[in-house]
């Protein structure tokens, strides 16, 4: 039977149960954290433990037990939850990532320990009682092997009755190994939580020969189990299999009525059931005699006897871990399925290709003028929107799947310079296209270990401003205007720009006596080799990684801004095209080149009167605001227009400008397609897409355009004011 996918599932939701591991050990707004934190820890470790031993990963296991033991004490108030322990917890998580990757890459991987495991066990040991952890050893050791005869009870050699042991029936639905389950795997694992003392194989009725299926599973056990494991624990190691299989499980001293209700819902015969009850000691002669006769009336059924885990549907459940850990949000099992991305991305260039056919269709029913195929046309044109629309948020995912990231690295980074330091997190459940998440993720955690070193000043400077011992870094995104914005917030000392300004002239980046505005100063950082520390640390100062940011966020066809004021912090916004796959867009033309802007980003076309407009300083007088403009004529290197010309009003975060056509076409839906190497470098031009008349089309770089405009008016604002001082 090939498990291969079973377990290729089983490593990606393993991999995120560590991930919702690490996100709950320093989640700072759960702190200090309640029950459902440590039921979450433990649950953790325990499902990955449960899982690993259905596919024979015995290094998992072993090392997730030992782990498991810790959390369980720690769940229970026996261990308190401190700053070391938290340490050692993420250091085992990541453990526990390193042994996921082993055995992902080789199964005979999976069987061995790996040396980064040793001290991380003996640190748990000090969590543990020295006694558990002898036990949990011994266990191991003999784990290894399956339940063999030395280790079971044959029959008729009962266990002495004043033992105190937990009886466990097992009756595994027919296709339990069709979902992936080894019957052997569970006795394995409640080896771990006690000693079997007894192991009873109890047998379906086999069909004829001719219809028997060898892949169906024929055996159920009887078990009694030595172990001081809470009911909560036992039945957990069952929950995979509850809905399908018939588990059930008695206590301790269960009384009369108990052992009677489990026998009726086994609706096995009485008499063989009461055979292996008093073979194993769980039962006496004298009980199994009342039990014949119903006699159950000095043992009544206690309010809070141990229930007997039934299975409630006969639907399997192909994964194993769907309802282990729920995500954070509360998701509900079964409503969400897993897709490849490739899938994912073939489906959204179909779509693509259906955009654009649905676009040349509706220029040939504008064509022939027909007002019924027109109307058609109209439905069809909605329904492909929606499609676009529902096929693009599937690529959607939470901007938390970044931030998830930063708590860890913040604490880390702080304990190694000494600060104390809050992360804020807002607007994790703003979305962003899943192909953005790797390319942003090594520029934020850039900025943010930037704004942790020399954002926030040290706690005897802070105190000596005035300002709380503790600094804070904020991390925040939300959608603005077609654009997912991100913003990197810290309340540190800000930038200071004389000293920037000094250190440019110095390497010869800005002539000296030059005069620069703020934000071309603070600009002056993403230069390549710029840095302001006065130092080299481990972490930063070697001017090497901010040019880089800027050039993966222009990659993304985002920006970045900076604002920082003295003595206050700085945040640095990142702002990003929502997707980078099909737009909204609308068309114009420049000589008999068409072009498409994003819609989103549009305010208002306008005519363009020749005295609306200063061409000393590039700006158009749009009912008394001056905006600057950027003609599209000038930047292709066109002669001047003979007829009339448009304004095309557009806006980027808090810019606006005009950007100047010869023709206004209408509304497209455009697929946005990149440019090639050679045209990477190409100035105001973001990416390309087919019309629907089958003609190609570039798409203009907005955000760029704005920002080439805006620069290029306080430049020759300056050099008017500096020629008018000049005159005077």
């Amino acid at each position: 039977m090939d498990l291969s996918k079973a377990k290729a599932v089983f490593f990606e939701e393993s991999r995120e149960l560590c991930d919702g591991l690490e996100a709950a050990l320093l989640d700072p707004v759960a702190y200090p954290p309640g029950d459902e934190t440590y039921n979450l820890l433990f649950r953790t470790a325990h499902t990955i433990k449960g899982s690993a031993g259905i596919f024979g990963l015995e290094a998992l296991v072993r090392f997730a037990h030992v782990m498991e033991n810790v959390l369980e004490r720690l769940r229970s108030g026996q261990v308190p939850l401190s700053d070391d322990l938290i340490t050692l917890l993420l250091s085992c998580n990541d453990h526990l990532r390193r042994l996921l990757d082993a055995a992902s890459a080789s199964d005979e991987m999976g069987l061995h320990d790996l040396p980064e495991g040793e001290p991380l066990l003996a640190s748990l040991k000090h969590y543990q009682e020295g006694g558990d952890m002898r036990a949990a050893a011994e266990t191991f050791a003999a784990e290894q092997a399956l339940p063999e005869a030395p280790r079971l009870a044959a029959a008729g050699e009962p266990v002495p009755v004043q033992t105190p042991l937990w009886q466990l029936s097992l009756r595994f639905h027919p296709h339990t190994f069709h979902h992936g389950f080894d019957p052997l795997s569970f006795l394995r694992y409640l080896a771990g939580l006690g000693e079997l003392k007894a192991v009873q194989p109890v047998w379906r009725n086999w069909p004829p020969p001719q219809l028997l299926d060898v892949t169906e599973c024929f055996i159920g056990f009887d078990l009694a189990l030595d172990s001081s494991a809470s009911f909560e624990r036992i039945a957990g190691t069952f929950e995979f299999i509850a809905e399908d299989s018939l588990v059930g499980i008695l206590p301790p001293h269960a009384p009369l009525a108990d052992y009677l209700a489990l026998a009726m819902r086994l609706g096995e015969p009485l008499e063989e059931q009461l055979t292996r009850w008093i073979a194993r000691g769980a039962l006496s002669e004298n009980e199994a005699d009342r039990l014949r006769g119903g006699d159950v009336r000095d043992a009544p059924p206690e309010e809070d006897a141990a229930p007997i885990v039934t299975p409630e549907a006969a639907r399997p459940q192909p994964a194993p871990l769907a309802s282990a850990a729920p995500a954070k949000g509360g998701r509900a099992d079964g409503q969400y399925i897993r897709i490849e991305a490739s899938k994912l991305d073939r489906l959204i260039n179909r779509v693509g290709e259906l955009v654009i056919a649905s676009s040349g269709t509706k220029l040939i029913a504008q064509d022939r003028g027909d007002a019924e195929l027109l109307e058609s046309v109209a439905v069809i044109n909605t329904l492909v929107e929606s499609i676009r629309d529902d096929a693009l948020t599937l690529r959607m995912v939470p901007v938390d799947e970044i931030f998830s990231r930063f708590p860890r690295m913040v604490r880390e980074v702080s304990k190694q310079l000494g600060k104390t330091i809050q992360l804020e997190i807002l607007g994790g459940e703003t979305e962003i296209d899943k192909s953005m998440v790797e390319k942003l993720t090594d520029p934020l955690m850039h900025i943010v270990r930037n704004a942790v070193d020399h954002g926030l000043e040290s706690a005897e400077k802070r105190l000596a401003a005035g300002k709380q011992e503790q600094g804070t870094v904020t991390l925040n995104a939300y959608h603005d205007a077609g654009s997912v914005v991100v913003e990197v917030r810290d309340d540190g000392g800000g930038i200071n720009r004389e000293k920037v300004l000094a250190k440019a002239v110095e390497r010869g980046l800005v002539a000296e006596g030059r005069m620069l505005s703020d934000q071309d100063t603070l600009q002056l950082i993403f230069l390549p080799g710029f840095s302001t520390a006065d130092k080299v640390s481990d972490l930063s100062g070697r001017g090497v990684g901010m040019d880089v940011v800027k050039r993966n966020i222009e990659a993304l066809r985002g920006e970045i801004e900076i604002q920082s004021i003295e003595g206050k912090g700085s945040t640095f916004r990142l702002r990003l095209p929502l997707t980078l796959a099909i737009i909204d867009g609308f068309r114009v033309e420049v000589d008999d080149s068409a072009l498409v802007m994003p819609l989103d980003m549009m305010i208002e076309c306008v005519d363009m009167p020749q005295d609306a407009m200063n061409q000393h300083t590039r700006q158009v007088n749009l009912r008394g605001d001056w905006l600057p403009f950027v003609s599209l004529r000038e930047l292709f290197g066109l002669p001047p227009a003979e007829g009339q010309e448009y304004v095309v009003i557009v806006h980027y975060g808090e810019n606006r400008a005009g950007i100047v056509v010869d023709r206004l076409m209408g509304e497209v839906q455009a697929v946005i397609k990149p440019l090639g190497e050679i045209f990477k470098s190409l100035r105001g031009i973001s990416g390309s897409t087919i019309l629907g008349n089958g003609k190609p089309a570039l798409v203009l770089d907005i955000p760029q355009l704005i920002h080439h405009a805006c620069r290029r008016e306080r430049r020759l604002i300056r050099q008017s004011a500096e020629a008018a001082l000049q005159r005077d």
